[in-house]
């Protein structure tokens, strides 16, 4: 039976299907199996592999300055040294995150072109080789001769997106202050996970007293990821909430999922936990909820 598959632009993730139109759909037939485990790549239903499928848009988009990302640009000026990040939990999504070690991508190469502010000349382009980074996990650039050339404000940094949120940031060596937490004086976590007495939930404790620490980043996505002891690349599950809502409850019960919802009988105490935002201190004990 065909149905209009609705999926993420630039994930492809399908995220749901119904017999309506959206601007983000294909009318397909349903596959047997489950549908959340395949993604929308050019107009077509696949099933998730080991291969990163990612549109790449023909114009170049500027990379705005900023902190959240998937593909960060890292700039020490007073090392001369430029280094790039990107977020491999998030890049699993695209894939079955079993067939990590031997990710790749459709579009290997990442061309980031540098410009200046004050000319339209082309300063220098960075070649990133993303089937060799996933096995190194590290990209860096000697930048000196560049910044010879112009003020590091200056720079403009430019890019064909084959992933949604791309940016970059001026890193100076400067020793900061401490910033102590209140919350961790008495305390050394901020939440704590524990198993309820089903396979797929989860119990989220809040050891949070002084929540003004907290007040600028009460909306932010908090996801917590499970990988492999053995293997940190293979993503087992995670589940995800804001800081908001535990706030407003003071305990939150999260469903344990991952993209191919193969998470059923998972062994956490044999998994590290790993969370997208390192404001926080996590720990996970194993304990039933069952009341």
């Amino acid at each position: 039976m065909q149905k209009y598959i609705h999926y993420e632009k630039w994930t492809g993730q399908v995220v749901g299907h119904t017999r309506e139109k959206s601007d983000c759909c294909i009318k397909a037939d349903m596959p047997a199996d489950n549908i959340y485990s395949y993604i929308v790549f050019d107009d077509k239903l696949y099933k998730r592999d080991n291969i990163v499928k990612t549109p790449l848009e023909k114009k170049l988009s500027i990379i705005e300055y900023g902190k959240k990302a998937t593909v960060k640009i890292n700039i020490f000026p007073d090392d001369a040294i430029l280094k790039i990040i990107i977020d491999k939990y998030y890049i699993q999504t695209f894939i079955d995150p079993n067939q990590f070690d031997r990710i790749q991508f459709i579009h290997p190469v990442l061309k980031i072109y540098i410009h200046s502010k004050k000319s339209p000349q082309l300063l220098g382009t960075l070649e990133i080789d993303l089937d060799e980074y996933f096995k190194t996990g590290k990209y860096e650039q000697d930048i000196s001769t560049i910044l010879s050339k112009v003020n590091i404000t200056d720079l403009v940094f430019k890019t064909q997106r084959c992933f949604e949120k791309y940016a970059y940031e001026i890193n100076k060596n400067i020793a900061q202050p401490k910033v102590v937490d209140r919350n961790l004086i008495d305390n050394n976590i901020h939440l704590e996970i524990t198993r309820c007495d089903t396979e797929w939930d989860l119990l989220v404790k809040n050891h949070i007293r002084f929540w003004q620490e907290f007040d600028s980043v009460l909306n932010d996505k908090i996801t917590i990821f499970f990988t492999d002891k053995k293997d940190r690349n293979k993503l087992e599950g995670s589940i995800s909430f804001r800081l908001a809502d535990l706030k407003r409850n003071e305990y939150l019960i999260c469903k344990l999922g991952s993209s191919l919802d193969r998470v059923k009988n998972i062994n956490l105490e044999d998994k590290v936990i790993h969370v997208n935002k390192n404001y926080l201190n996590i720990t996970y004990t194993n304990e039933n909820t069952s009341n």
